[in-house]
């Protein structure tokens, strides 16, 4: 009996993740038409130099960080490329970390220990969180990316699938750039990330 009852729970929950993935392919077919389409780029680019101005940002600083500033493709292709979505778990984790990463991670929780302790009594965020985040998102400094930041968030403001979100960090980054927080040719990754733990402008600008 007991082992009936769990296989009807099992069917359950089987046709219930199939009715997921369904609806969720066809909302992902229906949108894709919707979102793929971008805007005419020099009315989309005047209207975001508005935006900016109102923001407070100074048209000499728009000027010089929108300066020839066109859409790159490779940053696109990365978009629909992203590894989080082609992998599996396992797949992912096994060329994410590695022995030597944890090593290093371990020298690096050593070598910081001072200021990862004054961190954590300001900031309530323990030394290992920081440090595992750190050999993750940028193999401990090695790596913070390639791409012009503007030119990456300029890219994926004016790409449609999720354009109000790097709108606003494409704002955020020409805000500080106006204050003097990050240079006008800084890099980081494709998605406009940052620095040694690969934050959003946004995020910046908040904390």
């Amino acid at each position: 009996m007991r082992a009936t009852i769990k296989n009807v729970r099992e069917h359950r929950i089987h046709v219930f993740l199939i009715a997921i993935i369904i609806s969720t392919c066809t909302s992902s077919i229906v949108s894709a038409k919707d979102v793929m389409v971008p805007p005419p780029f020099s009315p989309w680019l005047e209207q975001l130099k508005k935006d900016a101005l109102k923001r407070g940002v100074k048209p000499a600083v728009l000027s010089q960080a929108l300066k020839g500033v066109k859409p790159i493709p490779r940053v696109i292709e990365l978009d629909r490329r992203q590894p989080e979505f082609t992998l599996t778990f396992s797949a992912y984790f096994k060329k994410a970390i590695s022995e030597n990463r944890i090593a290093q991670g371990r020298e690096m929780m050593i070598r910081h220990a001072d200021l990862l302790k004054r961190v954590e009594a300001k900031y309530g965020v323990q030394p290992r969180f920081l440090v595992a985040l750190w050999g993750l998102e940028s193999n401990f400094g090695k790596y913070t990316g390639s791409f012009p930041v503007i030119g990456a968030l300029v890219t994926l403001a004016h790409d449609r699938r999720r354009a109000k979100f790097f709108r606003e960090q494409l704002l955020s980054a020409l805000e500080l750039i106006d204050r003097g927080h990050i240079s006008l040719g800084v890099k980081g990754s494709w998605a406009g990330a940052m620095g040694n733990h690969q934050f959003i402008p946004s995020t910046y600008k908040s904390y």
